[in-house]
């Protein structure tokens, strides 16, 4: 059945890309109408081979796709609960993982279940590992939690076993790095630039590696050699993944010290972002650019001033409380800034900046039309 499936939108999309010259993907108005002709195909399947596990999934799949995730959800649970006990572990694995991506929506817990489900059942596939990987990863960076950290490292290693690619290994190596293993996370940084040359990511990876190693040497060096933008030799068809952004450079001078070169370096990224933050003015002031200082400081107090009288006469709150509440936040802001140019100016004060790294965030749906049929 499988292949009858995969024919049929192999088909599909040879039929589009011949008449539109283009990805099937590049248009959602136009995919919008092969996804129809796809699911209904697939409907005629379910009637005739209704516990058919790839009918079901790749249906579910095609709602995605047309934006009903609640019909994918429908679908699974039902077919579930209809057909559990015919359902092999491997197919009960796929479909837990799929449900999990369809819950994937800023930590329902659903997702963590369905992914939980799957492990337990040593699910064959990378997807659910990725998934609970990323899962955990997400909640150590909203909770600060060690023990998520420590979860996903757990699940990125269980994904090595696998499948021992690029994606699996990064973010093992990301979670060593966040866990402060600097050796342990440059070491499989550099293994993973054997079989990548080049890639910015790594590189960058690898810097941060040896600035908190105390490398400094070998910090400036891959420092200067990363291009900032798409990595192009690496570009992913569907992601922007390998995209390195100035200010992942310039944090890093920062925290070796380097402070003129992280001024030159922000004061190139000002014609496409705005630069500002306690390291920045930080460096100003050390650096003996005291107007300048001083013109940054009283555009920023001026910007919360303004936040805070547009706040005053805003209508839009669903209540006072609410109002109020932000309210207190803008004077709070306006009282921390004041702090901070007093601890700048008078205390010797230098602002922490620790450097991030994070994981691959990709598709774990098995089923998905893009990466998988």
């Amino acid at each position: 059945m499988k292949l009858a499936i995969k024919e049929y939108w192999e088909n599909l999309k040879v039929e589009y890309e011949a008449t539109y010259n283009a990805s099937i993907f590049s248009d959602y108005d136009v995919l919008k109408q092969y996804a129809e002709r796809f699911r209904t195909y697939l409907i005629t399947l379910m009637c005739e081979y209704s516990n058919d596990v790839d009918v079901a999934c790749t249906l579910a799949t095609v709602e995605q796709v047309l934006r009903d995730e609640k019909n994918s959800i429908e679908l699974l649970e039902g077919f579930l609960e209809a057909y559990t006990n015919e359902l092999s572990d491997t197919d009960k694995a796929r479909i837990y993982t799929n449900l999990a991506f369809y819950y994937n929506d800023e930590g329902n817990i659903k997702e963590y279940d369905y992914l939980y489900a799957a492990v337990k059942l040593n699910s064959p596939y990378i997807e659910t590992y990725r998934g609970l990987a990323l899962y955990h990863f997400s909640a150590y960076r909203e909770k600060g939690s060690a023990e998520d950290l420590k979860k996903s490292l757990r699940a990125f290693e269980r994904g090595i076993i696998v499948s021992n690619d690029y994606e699996m290994n990064f973010g093992y190596a990301v979670c060593l790095f966040e866990l402060k293993e600097y050796e342990k996370a440059k070491t499989t940084f550099e293994e993973l630039l054997k079989d990548y040359p080049n890639r910015m990511r790594l590189l960058l990876s690898i810097a941060y590696c040896d600035v908190y190693l105390g490398y400094k040497d070998q910090a400036m060096n891959r420092l200067k050699q990363i291009k900032l933008g798409q990595d192009e030799q690496y570009k992913d068809k569907y992601y922007d993944s390998d995209i390195i952004h100035d200010f992942q450079v310039y944090e890093a001078y920062y925290v070796l010290g380097e402070y003129t070169l992280f001024l030159e370096e922000c004061e190139k990224a000002k014609a496409d972002c705005i630069v500002s933050g306690p390291p920045y003015y930080f460096a100003l002031w050390l650096n003996n650019q005291h107007d300048y200082f001083k013109k940054e400081i009283a555009e920023k107090r001026e910007e919360l001033i303004l936040s805070l009288e547009e706040t005053k006469v805003d209508e839009d709150f669903s209540s006072e409380e609410e109002k109020q509440n932000c309210i207190k936040s803008w004077e709070e802001d306006i009282k921390d800034l004041d702090i901070l140019v007093y601890k700048i100016k008078n205390e010797n004060f230098i602002p922490i900046l620790e450097l991030q790294l994070w994981p691959e965030y990709g598709c774990y749906l098995i089923d998905c039309l893009i990466h998988n049929l």
